[in-house]
């Protein structure tokens, strides 16, 4: 069907506020029910800080579609996506850009066992903090629906099979569903920390971004002008007006470096127009690891002046 279980929405919003993805990729998007709660968790929470986020003209967060059965496609599709691709997963996947989050949910299960190990792969390695799938635990012996023979269930996954891939953490949901978080190394250590007995993601962020967003005032003059590491998760919500970010255009977020060589340039250039610190929040501490050499250089030329569960600064003076 165009549609998938209920019974994982709860594990899959915890992990996507937990991770506050930039960009999405919704593989599958079917009736288009991820696409509506990823940009409901991502841009319309937001607006709740920074009300002009619930305006689609206004949104941060770039949440793309792949679906291989053009027929599902409706305006809200339309509305809800920035891009949706039509077509083969199995062959888009390898031609688009790394996104932040890439979801399959219930549709590991269409695919023979090889093309979805193959997929699989082809995620993981486009996936900048994690993918997430989602199958059923049992055969259900689905066959086409809705006019659609992609809907047909060719293969069952287990356990097992998913743990071929490094550092997945497998979940049972109502003892018939099937949830695996598969992080990227450099935030693997974070992501252990989701899981929970009950196969929930523990404990709830809010608090920690509000304690994040008061350290950042606390620690930072109104009037200072700084780097902001967060993947504009609090810019928005600060009081600060010379909080800028990284990378920037034009005042704009224009997303991660794409290598070491890029942050440290546009680091440098950042500092010459009056940046006296580069600030790291606590869903951006992956970049640390990731950037490794940018990480150096900030070790070998700066001082740091706090270290915390929230927030990591250097003074660039």
């Amino acid at each position: 069907m165009p549609s998938s279980r209920p019974n994982t929405i709860p594990v899959v919003i915890r992990i996507l506020r937990h991770l506050q993805p930039s960009s999405i990729l919704d593989i599958g998007v079917g009736f288009g029910k991820w696409g509506h709660l990823f940009r409901e968790y991502t841009d319309i929470l937001a607006a709740e800080y920074d009300p002009k986020r619930y305006r689609k003209k206004n949104w941060r967060v770039k949440i793309d579609g792949i679906e291989g059965h053009a027929a599902y496609l409706t305006p809200m599709h339309r509305y809800l996506y920035d891009t949706i691709h039509i077509g083969d997963a199995t062959k888009l996947v390898r031609k688009l850009p790394s996104y932040d989050f890439i979801f399959l949910g219930d549709i590991i299960e269409h695919l023979d066992k090889n093309t979805g190990q193959d997929l699989l792969r082809d995620c993981i390695a486009k996936a900048r903090k994690a993918t997430v799938i989602t199958t059923p635990k049992f055969e259900t012996h689905q066959p086409d629906l809705c006019g659609n023979e992609l809907e047909r269930h060719r293969s069952l996954w287990s356990a097992e099979n998913f743990r071929k891939f490094k550092g997945s953490i497998i979940k049972t949901i109502d003892r018939d569903t099937l949830l695996v978080l598969i992080p990227h190394p450099a935030i693997a250590a974070d992501a252990r920390k989701l899981s929970s007995k009950r196969g929930t993601i523990a404990p709830s962020t809010a608090g920690r971004l509000e304690a994040t967003r008061r350290a950042l005032v606390e620690a930072i003059p109104l009037n200072q002008r700084f780097i902001l590491v967060d993947e504009e998760q609090f810019r928005s919500n600060l009081p600060h007006r010379g909080a800028i970010p990284f990378l920037e255009r034009n005042g704009q977020y224009w997303g991660p470096p794409a290598d070491d060589q890029t942050a440290i340039r546009e680091l440098q250039r950042l500092r010459k127009t009056g940046a006296t610190m580069i600030v790291f929040t606590w869903p951006s501490f992956w970049w640390l690891e990731h950037y490794r050499e940018f990480h150096r250089h900030l070790q070998k030329h700066f001082s740091r002046i706090q270290k915390d569960n929230f927030v990591k600064i250097f003074s660039l003076i």
